[in-house]
């Protein structure tokens, strides 16, 4: 019976001792089988036309599309998000026209097939265009065609575009390089920079606009150009094209031209009583127009002057701050 008793009491000690260093081992399965599906990146593809368009959604998540030369779409997502890519238009015989993502179970946000939570890789044809939307993240594209973009708080950069992008964000900067075709770019309290843009068509058009923020705009080569911000600085800087119409407008802030010394153009201005304006060209002026001095009793002054033949058309619309024309 001694020995007996003994030798449970040392079995007993062991599974004491023993437990400890099994139970992380026991609980750490879920975690790790969670962190190994966080980790895990789901891939799905779709033979697609030349020009589709593609959708997608995420309430916190980066986007990257990116363009490529085969006629597929391919869609990478992270946190293994179970997803599917769902076809929207009525040709089946056909390559798809128009796919969008599609979230399962309970990866779905509510009752939206947007995704909870993810970031989303897109790779899909030059040609083709992208609707994408996030409340929380960044969005990166390149080397597409047509582009619609929203995101409330993140940054949105485009590159290489062929096309038309139509892109907003709420509370970050906006970022637009070496592309053609149309834009029209709106950011609520963030930057705008946009630089070596050309147009695909003579109707193509550039506007930014910012309530709180700077807007840049650099060797645009559009006809029609329109910058606008509420409180801040605007910057058009460049050579000024043949014809061209450029509208900068400011509430509050400063207005800056950088061109060459060989510009052409008629300015014709709204400005407030305060607004200074200085030039590094030697103006013609229409009329006795004082451009320094008060206005009239704070209403607000029209400025008109002219450099050269005046080929393009430079209107201003500045209430309070300075306009400043420098050479290049």
């Amino acid at each position: 019976m001694r020995h007996w008793i003994v030798r449970t009491s040392l079995i007993s000690i062991a599974c004491v001792v023993a437990w400890p260093l099994l139970a992380p081992e026991v609980f750490a399965h879920p975690n790790r089988r969670e962190r190994d599906r966080r980790t895990q990146q789901v891939e799905r593809t779709a033979p697609a036309d030349a020009r589709v368009t593609f959708s997608a959604c995420t309430l916190s998540g980066n986007f990257t599309v990116r363009g490529w030369e085969r006629n597929e779409v391919r869609v990478r997502v992270s946190d293994g998000v179970d997803i599917e890519l769902t076809r929207v238009d009525q040709h089946p015989s056909q390559p798809a026209s128009e796919l969008k993502l599609t979230a399962k179970g309970r990866h779905a946000a509510g009752n939206s097939s947007c995704l909870a939570s993810a970031d989303i890789e897109i790779d899909l044809p030059h040609a083709g265009g992208v609707k994408i939307t996030t409340t929380n993240g960044d969005i990166s594209v390149t080397g597409i065609g047509q582009l619609e973009a929203v995101t409330t708080n993140g940054s949105i950069t485009v590159a290489n575009l062929k096309g038309e992008a139509k892109a907003t964000t709420i509370g970050g900067e906006l970022v637009v390089r070496d592309s053609s075709g149309s834009f029209k770019l709106t950011s609520t309290s963030g930057s705008i920079d946009v630089r070596e843009l050309k147009p695909l068509a003579p109707s193509d058009v550039v506007a930014a606009t910012t309530v709180s923020g700077e807007v840049t705009l650099a060797q645009v080569q559009h006809q029609h150009v329109t910058l606008k911000c509420v409180s801040g600085e605007a910057t058009y800087s460049g050579p000024l094209v043949h014809n061209g119409s450029y509208s900068l407008t400011s509430l509050s802030g400063e207005v800056h031209l950088r061109i060459p010394t060989t510009s052409s153009f008629r300015l014709q201005g709204t400005v407030g009583e305060s607004v200074r304006i200085g030039s590094d060209f030697n103006l013609k002026y229409a009329g006795n127009q004082d451009v320094t001095g008060p206005g009239n009793h704070g209403a607000p002054r029209r400025v008109s002057a002219t450099l050269g033949s005046g080929d393009a058309l430079i209107e201003v619309l500045l209430l309070n701050g300075s306009l400043r024309i420098s050479k290049q």
